[in-house]
């Protein structure tokens, strides 16, 4: 399989992680995981406020260095800020890499409930549901990805990811429940 970015979108509590690190199992690929940076920095006296945009600054550093050595690399993150799309695809271009986003969603409410109320939280993890507006500066995805439902078993969830990654699935209706890719998904930009 040829080199690729590939950058995780979705909401806390969405899949997220549980889906990277599978997909990264399934791939070889290195899983950089904002959550986890942005706790050590937390726990290492950085305030909640600014541990988010440092570990961004942190994966910026990363993401280029791994695919340097030739590893493909899953940037767990949610993808709400313009800039963390912009600097991902350029830092696939350097490398000449491929570049993808999935996007998890958890259809079932109460299923997404009952993951962040159960989960083993980080420092960095919200307890509860993103509510209302989003904050200034977030915005939402409007580009080619593969969208998947995480209500779904795991397995399958991989299966799908890697079809899209490497087998070039056929674009599916915005309509469908499980997932929907746009036809030009996995086009290096």
């Amino acid at each position: 399989m040829s080199l690729r970015l590939i950058q995780m979108h979705g909401a806390p509590g969405s899949g997220k992680s549980t889906l990277a690190a599978a997909l990264g199992r399934e791939l070889g690929a290195v899983v950089i995981d904002k959550d986890l940076i942005a706790t050590a920095l937390i726990r290492d006296g950085i305030a909640f406020s600014e541990a988010g945009p440092h570990s961004y600054a942190i994966a910026w550093m990363l993401l280029p260095s791994l695919l340097g050595q030739g590893f493909s690399v899953i940037h767990d993150s949610p993808c709400f800020w313009p800039q963390i799309e912009q600097n991902g695809r350029a830092i696939a271009a350097r490398a000449d890499a491929n570049y993808h986003i999935i996007e998890c969603i958890c259809a079932d409410e109460a299923e997404l409930d009952r993951r962040l109320a159960t989960r083993a939280r980080l420092e960095s993890n919200p307890a509860t549901r993103l509510e209302g507006p989003m904050r200034p500066g977030m915005y939402t995805l409007d580009c080619a990805r593969l969208v998947l439902d995480t209500t779904q078993p795991v397995a399958d969830l991989v299966a799908q990811a890697v079809e899209y990654l490497i087998g070039g699935a056929p674009g599916r209706t915005p309509s469908a429940p499980a997932s929907r890719l746009s036809a030009t998904a996995g086009a290096r930009e």
